[in-house]
């Protein structure tokens, strides 16, 4: 297979730092919290492999060769929580906006942790778009599991009124206490099917919009199987492509701040839409961020 493009469908800038381009991609490779199906570890290689073939524009032609793309590589996860706070580091660090890919959700640990010390003292908002909101204490006997990210969020500071979950639709009984219970603003996909993703997005962007800066956490099985099955937990009755396009491009205006694209397993699905999907969204996000500069 030869490349049509350079890495990041142009926009890679070879020897550049972080301080000198628009986002930073870093992977993490690791599924070995993953409770179901593996895979999710080749995501970051795979999805890497396909932005040879992009071009540097959207989908309705948004130029986006006034951004530039510092990939760092991966971040290899040996111990978890050694190698997780060496990520947290390494991202906290950071000088623009961090796309960060998956592995499984667990890897979105550090990520959120980094963000709330990025934006120490501002309001932090979340968009967390999942199949499962992730709030477990624990789950298989680990606090770092990927059914654990949302919860080890919230203990980092994120506060739950800064929280808007889009497409949710599979629960633990604890999960469902705190969400009860607490402040989260919660759109399952069954409202999302009522109401429409163009309205859902209306309202989840008048919340973030009290935010300081908003970090979108993004689980590939948000999206029904028949769009991406390459993922370790897939549930029927998902979003479209097209409803996960919508939100994203409906926070136009937020003061967007990172991206993290999970669970992607290359491994599962044969056909790679799953990795062209996430692409999709990565690219799209992009654009967001272009639009906005403007």
């Amino acid at each position: 297979m030869s490349d049509t493009h350079s890495l990041w469908a142009d926009l890679h800038r070879p020897n550049s730092t972080p301080a000198e381009t628009t986002f930073t991609v870093i992977g993490i490779p690791y599924d070995r919290s993953a409770s179901a199906r593996q895979g999710a570890a080749l995501g970051p290689q795979r999805i890497r492999r396909w932005t040879h073939h992009l071009t540097p524009f959207t989908e309705d032609r948004t130029r986006l060769g006034q951004l530039s793309v510092c990939d760092l590589g991966d971040i290899a996860i040996e111990d978890q929580p050694r190698d997780f706070e060496r990520a947290r580091q390494v991202i906290a660090a950071l000088p623009n906006i961090p796309i960060i890919l998956g592995g499984d959700h667990s890897i979105s640990i550090p990520v959120l942790r980094a963000q709330r010390e990025r934006f120490a003292g501002k309001r932090l908002g979340l968009l967390w778009v999942d199949a499962h909101p992730d709030l477990c204490d624990e789950f298989d006997g680990s606090r770092l599991s990927h059914a654990c990210v949302l919860r080890r969020g919230l203990e980092s500071g994120i506060e739950q009124r800064d929280v808007c979950l889009v497409g949710l639709r599979s629960w633990e009984e604890p999960e469902i206490d705190l969400i009860e219970k607490g402040q989260m603003n919660v759109c399952p996909m069954p409202m999302v099917a009522e109401r429409g993703m163009a309205a859902i997005a209306a309202e989840v962007k008048r919340i973030l919009s009290a935010c300081d800066a908003v970090h979108i956490s993004l689980d590939i099985d948000c999206l029904d199987p028949a769009a991406a099955p390459g993922t370790g937990i897939p549930e029927a009755g998902g979003m479209t492509a097209r409803e996960a396009l919508t939100l994203i491009k409906a926070m136009q205006g937020l003061p967007l701040v990172g991206l993290d694209v999970v669970e992607v397993a290359p491994p599962l699905d044969p056909s790679e839409s799953t990795v062209f999907a996430a692409l999709k969204i990565i690219m799209e996000f992009m654009g967001v961020i272009a639009r906005g500069a403007k």
